[in-house]
């Protein structure tokens, strides 16, 4: 019997066995909020959490991709902890224009907008709710920006890598602090409807850290938001940007939750490595944005074939990405094998 988009994704995030791989874009960082789906909606979708319902359904019909995922940035928990954002248009994406402080301490002096505030997470949920209410049998994803991308949004990165080295006891009060506000902005995620909640962490690469530092700061804190979600009722998808390769053994144990990784990473090493667990990816933005949909059928069936659970973008999709070749992917991912 064949499966629905739900029924796919929250057996491959169980280790179940699934009738096919699901094809995702879950949102946050790897969104298809491209200008080819903004040209067809309206409204603010940073804002708002009707126009931010409707382009996650528009980017659904316009691209194939199996479910439906809110926001479309990595800005929204920055935003509400104190930076200032320029929210870019349908050829900018969102970003950080002016950091919230200085340094830690000055960001953990001000107070945490209340659940209720008109604050952008109340915005994701708020949509998270709509779109759960809408679909019974598409999955609703719901997103984090992890532990130490929120800390280098909030304050100078150059800043926060220095204090890794002097002062490694402050870097940790500072990312138990965000991962205490995230976990709680994951269990509302979870709460509004979320069926699951994907972490992008891109500053948390091999190239910028290193074993070391990523086993020290950023996989507790990482298997600690895991956890929490799990524990809400979602499933759970982390993201690790750049060349995860030398990092496999460390986040071998990062806890229960599927592992979506950049282009770069092979994935039948990554198989051998985490042989069990849920592997995500890892198709080329670079091949979605500038290949012909030949090739992006080709990408897609090699990653098909190496072994991954869930079929997707390797990391964020340029905004210029053509929905042609959105669709190329979609269609090679639910072609019966």
């Amino acid at each position: 019997m064949m499966m629905t988009e739900k029924e796919r994704l929250g057996a491959v995030l169980a280790g179940a066995t699934v009738d096919r791989p699901p094809v995702l874009c879950p949102g946050g960082m790897m969104s298809a909020a491209t200008a080819g789906v903004l040209r067809q909606t309206a409204g603010n979708r940073h804002n708002d959490p009707a126009a931010m319902a409707e382009v996650a359904e528009t980017i659904r019909a316009a691209t194939g991709f199996e479910n439906l995922g809110v926001p479309f940035c990595l800005t929204v928990e920055a935003e509400d902890l104190g930076s200032r954002v320029d929210p870019g248009g349908a050829e900018v994406e969102p970003r950080v224009a002016v950091y919230a402080a200085a340094q830690p301490a000055a960001v953990m002096a001000r107070p945490l907008p209340p659940p209720d505030s008109p604050s952008r997470a109340a915005v994701v949920c708020d949509a998270i709710k709509l779109l759960a209410a809408r679909h019974d049998d598409t999955p609703v994803i719901g997103n984090l920006t992890g532990p130490m991308s929120l800390a280098t949004s909030l304050i100078d990165p150059l800043v926060f890598f220095r204090l890794l080295r002097k002062d490694p006891a402050g870097a940790h009060v500072f990312l138990d602090y965000l991962t205490e506000y995230l976990a709680g902005f994951a269990r509302r995620q979870a709460a509004a409807g979320a069926d699951a909640v994907a972490i992008a962490d891109p500053t948390a690469t091999g190239e910028i850290l290193g074993p070391a530092n990523f086993r020290t700061f950023v996989r507790p804190y990482l298997r600690r938001l895991a956890r929490t979600i799990r524990a809400a009722g979602s499933g759970v998808i982390i993201h690790i940007c750049g060349d995860a390769t030398l990092l496999l053994e460390e986040i071998r144990d990062m806890g229960p939750a599927a592992l979506s990784f950049d282009s770069v990473v092979s994935m039948r090493k990554a198989q051998t490595v985490l042989e069990g667990i849920p592997l995500m990816g890892n198709i080329s933005t670079q091949v979605l944005h500038r290949g012909t949909p030949e090739r992006i059928g080709q990408a897609a069936k090699h990653a098909l074939d190496s072994g991954v659970s869930i079929l997707a973008p390797a990391c964020g999709v340029s905004l210029q990405t053509p929905l042609a070749n959105l669709r190329a992917l979609t269609d090679t991912g639910r072609r019966p094998r």
